[in-house]
């Protein structure tokens, strides 16, 4: 796309003309779906065609992989999710970089809702995910269903300790409270090699003063404030931070948020990770 404009620059034509000209140019319709990046390659591109997955609402044709459109079609892939909700999108970033092994793990999900995290749990491999949240009816019918799930509704994870089995992975994704409140019951459940991955949520960490109207924080100076006082009160409770990760996928209202990878009983400073 950039050699079309470079192209078009060798001329005496108005930048807005070009990118017109430019715009309005045809294009196969597989060929467009590779250049916007909704496919890694051609065949892709016509399968998802042949499929009746690519919809062109400006266009009303049938869509097959060659018809030309104009470079500036729009195009909405219908492609399947590949979890119960976008928690699991977020979960799935977190284990890869955190190179955790959740093959044959028992597991805990604290603030399941829908069951994002714990479908990505199961879908790595788990043996067993508890799902505890405080709120009833909110778990995706497909994960009830499942008999590696075992569903905890209307509890606090705060004095929690109904569970016959240490858990190895413990995964926290909780809004309207603070993690210093939940995690340190989250630990006492664990393994002797138990882990956790916890989801920072700035907007439920920050004090009142930082938050703005809206609820939205974009001020990367409040992000570093509100990570620098989760990681003392982490050091100060003996409680290891092994690893971080901003989360690729924003919070639904657009907050950025952030990973951490946590075991317990060793101290922050002799850890070369942090």
């Amino acid at each position: 796309m950039i050699g079309v404009f470079a192209n078009l620059g060798q001329f005496d034509i108005p930048t807005g003309m070009a990118v017109f000209m430019h715009l309005n140019s045809k294009i196969r319709l597989d060929q467009l779906l590779l250049d916007q990046g909704l496919v890694s390659d051609i065949k892709e591109a016509g399968a998802l065609v042949m499929a009746g997955k690519v919809e062109l609402p400006d266009d009303r044709r049938s869509p097959t992989p060659g018809m030309q459109v104009n470079v500036g079609t729009k195009v909405i892939t219908k492609t399947e999710k590949k979890y119960v909700s976008r928690g699991g999108e977020k979960l799935v970033q977190a284990l890869d970089r955190f190179n955790v092994e959740v093959n044959h793990a028992v597991c805990l999900d604290v603030g399941a809702s829908t069951g994002g995290f714990t479908d990505c749990l199961l879908q790595a491999g788990a043996a067993r995910v508890y799902a505890l949240d405080t709120g009833r009816g909110q778990l995706h019918n497909r994960l009830l269903n499942d008999k590696r799930v075992i569903s905890i509704e209307r509890t606090n994870i705060v004095g929690f300790k109904h569970i016959s089995e240490h858990i190895d992975l413990g995964v926290v994704d909780v809004s309207f409270t603070s993690l210093e409140i939940v995690l340190p019951a989250v630990l006492e459940l664990l393994s002797q090699r138990g882990q956790v991955i916890v989801l920072l949520k700035p907007q439920f960490e920050a004090k009142k003063s930082e938050v703005p109207q809206g609820g939205v924080i974009v001020d990367p100076m409040v992000h570093a404030a509100v990570i620098g006082r989760f990681l003392k009160w982490a050091v100060d409770r003996n409680i290891r931070i092994r690893n971080f990760l901003s989360s690729g996928v924003l919070g639904e209202k657009g907050n950025r948020e952030f990973f951490f990878h946590i075991e317990p009983g060793v101290t922050a400073e002799n850890d070369s990770n942090v």
